[in-house]
């Protein structure tokens, strides 16, 4: 089970006992969309992802979402079990509660 985090959206920070983290903007709103599309426990495609934190309508090929995604780790961590908190899978990414 992961550490509890509290999460300020309006100053973009997340932090527990041990940590105090500022999300970039755009991290941010991927965090956000995860968050709220988790809950109902289905992956975000890509795609969706795409579409909804870039705005983009057209099939493109870029690895930025990959690249947000992997600093939103970094800088978070990962469980005590070492699987992250957002998981990759076949569809697209959910957040692990």
């Amino acid at each position: 089970k992961f550490e509890f985090f509290s999460y300020d959206k309006k100053n973009r920070r997340i932090f527990d006992t041990h940590k105090n983290l500022k999300f970039t903007e755009k991290e941010n709103e991927i965090f956000l969309f995860l968050l709220e599309t988790s809950r109902s426990n289905k992956s975000v495609t890509k795609k969706m992802m795409l579409e909804n934190v870039w705005n983009y309508h057209a099939e493109i090929d870029t690895h930025t979402l990959e690249t947000h995604i992997y600093r939103i780790r970094q800088k978070v961590g990962n469980a005590s079990s070492g699987q992250d908190f957002i998981a990759t899978e076949s569809e697209g990414y959910r957040m692990q509660f």
